[in-house]
């Protein structure tokens, strides 16, 4: 009993590859051994390599991935009975390898060398949309401070009546009448000084206080 690959979904479902090579490539170009026209297909793939009775895949290089049971491949993995195999995530093949039989098993028949795929349907993984972070928050706005304007100047105010300084007339006219007195003895003194100092001048000037004496 060959090993065998069914198409479950692609361009082509239900279409079965018989498997009896030691190695094949699964791609979309026309040199690949298993060719699968699909626009998300890489043209070289995933390979598979002979191990046994069942094959190890491997992907080569494909721009969006293999998968075996939903999980990435990313190091060869043995194929077993009711693997499903994505490629990318529009293909997915069916996994029919022969059944191990004990040495005492006298009948097999041939509908045992298959079993049914028991696996759930592959599901492709869904590609997440990246995550945008929040945008930052502007800081909460603060008014400025009011202006206050200055205190108007108010000039103080006098605690007690302010009572005008009366000036003593008496003393002023007392001071003035003293300054007078001084300035006419000073003048007297002056003109009794001028009579004796330079008499005939004196006597001139003022014949009417001195009558014209011989000096």
């Amino acid at each position: 009993m060959s090993f065998k690959l069914s198409v479950r979904q692609g361009p082509r479902p239900n279409l079965v590859f018989e498997l009896d090579q030691e190695s094949y490539v699964i791609g979309r170009e026309a040199g690949a051994e298993l060719v699968i026209e699909d626009a998300q297909v890489s043209r070289r793939h995933a390979q598979l390599t002979r191990q046994g009775t069942s094959y190890v895949i491997e992907d080569i290089g494909s721009t969006n991935g293999t998968y075996v049971n939903g999980k990435r491949v990313t190091a060869p993995l043995l194929l077993s009975n009711g693997d499903m195999i994505g490629l990318a995530d529009t293909i997915v093949l069916a996994v029919q390898a022969p059944l191990m039989v004990s040495d005492d098993a006298t009948v097999v028949s041939e509908a045992a060398h298959y079993a049914p795929a028991t696996q759930p349907a592959f599901t492709p993984p869904k590609v997440q949309p990246p995550v945008q972070a929040p945008p930052a928050r502007q800081p909460a706005y603060t008014p400025p401070p009011q202006y206050a304007p200055p205190p108007q100047y108010a000039p103080p105010q006098p605690s007690e009546p302010v009572v005008p300084i009366r000036t003593d007339n008496r003393r002023t006219v007392l001071i003035g009448v003293g300054c007078l007195a001084l300035i006419l003895v000073v003048c007297m003194i002056g003109f009794v000084a001028w009579s004796f100092i330079d008499c005939r001048s004196f006597s001139s000037v003022f014949p009417f206080l001195f009558p014209p004496f011989q000096c």
